[in-house]
């Protein structure tokens, strides 16, 4: 009941705030900026499909997001509604608004290297659930990830490494040390990026706030691995 609550104070909320855009000079497109304004509406399984699709346009060469309306500043003073949370590594070669080819206001983004689960990270995660209505969390590891692959040193090999970056190997560490040692450096690799965006999905859903929201079944978590190499975003079972 009290959840019914607040999700009825957020829609109030949105409509007072459409108001004031719409006496604000500009106008809303249909299809653009504000098109997924009803976003309690985009299930999980249509949020994943949307991104799916993205990401097959950016592998064509095919994208429809330039990124470059010239009104957005405007058009998103009073409101913002992705329709999806994407958390990913801080890699240059990573950005999830372009492999998803997504346009502004479409992604809720929490990036920080080797895409961990820390605390602040998990925070970030709930407030796009509770207060921006997201269905799908999308936990986004990557090829060649600079983290892991420092992660798979043994600890005194990043001992002349800054505290808070050896804390934040830590955190990794724990979630890729069942990777098979035999395997090559290039399929060790590849299973440890598996193994911590897994991990990093492990610990969200562990979250007591998120488990007891996914235990409603309307919110879904998926751990994915971006292919540089391809293009292709996978998605892991």
């Amino acid at each position: 009941m009290q959840r019914k609550s607040r999700t009825n104070a957020r829609r109030q909320f949105l409509t007072t705030a459409i108001g004031m855009a719409a006496t604000s000079g500009f106008t809303l497109r249909s299809g653009e900026a504000y098109g997924e304004i009803a976003n309690s509406t985009v299930t999980a399984a249509d949020a994943l499909e949307k991104l799916q699709a993205g990401n097959q346009r950016c592998i064509n060469g095919s994208s429809v997001h330039g990124h470059d309306l010239n009104d957005w500043r405007e058009r998103f003073l009073s409101i913002q509604k992705p329709f999806a949370t994407v958390l990913g590594c801080s890699d240059s070669r990573v950005p999830p608004e372009l492999l998803f080819d997504q346009g502004y206001d479409a992604l809720f983004v929490v990036r920080v290297a080797g895409n961990v689960a820390a605390p602040d990270v998990i925070a970030s995660v709930q407030y796009a659930i509770e207060h921006l209505d997201n269905k799908l969390i999308v936990v986004l590891g990557h090829q060649n990830c600079g983290a892991v692959t420092a992660a798979l040193e043994p600890p005194s090999q990043t001992r002349s490494e800054p505290p808070e970056l050896r804390d934040l190997l830590d955190h990794i560490r724990p979630a890729i040390a069942s990777v098979d040692p035999a395997l090559s450096p290039a399929g060790r690799l590849a299973a440890a990026v598996e193994a911590n965006a897994r991990a990093s999905a492990s610990k969200l859903r562990q979250a007591p706030y998120v488990k007891r929201i996914l235990g409603t079944g309307e919110v879904k978590i998926v751990s994915a691995v971006y292919q540089l190499d391809s293009g292709r975003i996978k998605f892991l079972k």
